[in-house]
């Protein structure tokens, strides 16, 4: 009985000492509050406007937030891997969006059509315009399906063409993947895209996903794998580019560099490319003449081609010069990620310029200090956060292992834990990618606490 006593007695102490700390927390918050009041209005209740939501609520004293977002369902996107590995069911990946917005915060929940930045206003498709004095824009990328010849998003999976940046698609090409180990010789696609994209290392982890399935199945043996990129290297910086390749002869998976998908013939299973003369975001001129080629598969996994959704491209707070006005990424400091014109526009996550890659790590250490930017801003003063282009890409190369790929602006070499070699894949970083991330992402990271 004294033992249940001391423990129960141990238990009610902790309690009321973390009590007692979670009102220190919030007291000490409310006194470094900024009492600066304005109407901010956030744009996409994904992962970059929740966190932003998060940050700003614990900033501002009485705070004026609105976020409009259409979907009733938020979807923690970096498990969609996860789902076509079949570690991850899809309900993992799911959670109502009412849940997930902060107190005090309003969910418009609507879609934006246009943006009037010079009159402070956006105008939604159902709630008529609303007016702003802040606006936050992070809508989330469009991915454009229909700019590769044969494919549409609805039909994903037919002709045994797969992509997993789709929900359903990242389920249906588990089940693809499954079935392959019944196939004695066949050949497998991969592709990666040639615009700015979410998460640009997702297209090398499905190759691996599949590789590494099938091995496990003692399934490998007579299937081929060939991977098509945009781009004249696998990866930059070069550290992971290096390591990735040598991952790649190891595996037997062949890469195509400089090779653009324009068309898949779902009937007939063969898939178009373009032989570029040198990588670039811009789309084929129709004055090209590049020299085509076609590819006989029995599965294929794609990246359809990426921008900003539509209402932000024809808007003037996309990027009107170079290759990047193509995608109609909003122009803005890739240190302050306030636009480089309208100053009371903040932008970052997918659809913004930020010279770096566009993943959820990313947007981890973007959004608060865009949020303590902002508030800056509302009360008076000059934005003085800088973010130094810091994102990470952890790469399975195989179940139980992960590259974690981390680097900033100029591709510099950024790795969490310093003592570590950055270019070697490691089971810890599969612990983390597997058993980590998400309860970070919920618990944390859309909190506006890390």
């Amino acid at each position: 009985m004294k033992k249940n006593q001391t423990r129960r007695k141990f238990i009610k102490t902790s309690a009321l000492g973390l009590g007692g700390l979670i009102v220190a927390r919030q007291g000490y918050k409310y006194i470094n509050q900024s009492t600066a009041k304005a109407k901010i209005v956030i744009v996409g209740g994904g992962a970059a406007g929740i966190t932003m939501a998060a940050y700003l609520s614990n900033m501002l004293r009485d705070k004026d937030i609105t976020i409009i977002e259409p979907n009733e369902i938020h979807l923690y996107q970096p498990g969609f891997t996860l789902i076509a590995a079949g570690i991850f069911n899809a309900k993992d990946v799911a959670e109502p969006t009412s849940k997930l917005i902060p107190r005090g915060v309003t969910w418009l929940k609507d879609s934006v059509q246009d943006l009037n930045p010079e009159s402070n206003k956006v105008v939604t498709k159902s709630s008529g315009t609303i007016s702003f004095d802040y606006l936050v824009l992070v809508p989330g990328g469009q991915m454009n399906f229909d700019l590769v010849e044969g494919i549409s998003r609805k039909n994903l999976g037919e002709g045994n063409a797969h992509c997993i940046y789709d929900y359903d698609g990242a389920q249906r090409c588990f089940e693809a993947i499954q079935k392959l180990e019944n196939k004695k010789e066949t050949k497998l696609v991969f592709t990666d895209t040639y615009t700015k994209l979410k998460c640009g290392g997702a297209p090398k982890k499905i190759t691996f996903i599949t590789d590494s399935y099938l091995r496990k199945k003692d399934a490998r043996t007579g299937k081929t794998f060939d991977y098509y990129n945009n781009g004249a290297t696998l990866m930059t910086p070069d550290l992971y580019g290096d390591r990735l390749a040598t991952l790649y002869n190891e595996k037997a998976i062949t890469p195509h560099l400089k090779h653009r998908l324009v068309a898949v013939d779902t009937y007939g299973k063969k898939a178009t490319f373009e032989e570029l003369p040198e990588p670039t975001l811009a789309p084929t001129p129709s004055s090209a003449n590049y020299e085509k080629v076609v590819v006989d598969y029995y599965f294929l996994h794609f990246v359809p081609p990426m921008s900003t959704p539509d209402f932000v491209k024809k808007s003037p707070l996309a990027t009107q010069e170079g290759d990047l006005k193509f995608g109609g990424w909003v122009d803005v400091d890739k240190e302050t990620m306030v636009h480089n014109k309208y100053k009371n526009v903040i932008s970052f996550g997918d659809v913004s310029s930020l010279p770096t890659s566009k993943t959820g790590a990313a947007i981890r250490m973007q959004a608060p200090i865009a949020a303590a930017n902002l508030v800056s801003l509302m009360e008076g003063n000059e934005p003085e956060q800088k973010y130094n282009g810091y994102t990470a890409c952890p790469i399975v190369t195989e179940y139980g292992k992960v590259l974690m790929c981390e680097f900033g602006y100029d591709k510099e070499i950024m790795p969490t834990i310093s003592w570590l070699d950055p270019g070697v894949e490691k089971g810890m970083w599969w612990v983390l990618k597997k058993h980590g991330l998400k309860p970070m992402y919920y618990h944390g990271m859309l909190k506006g606490l890390i």
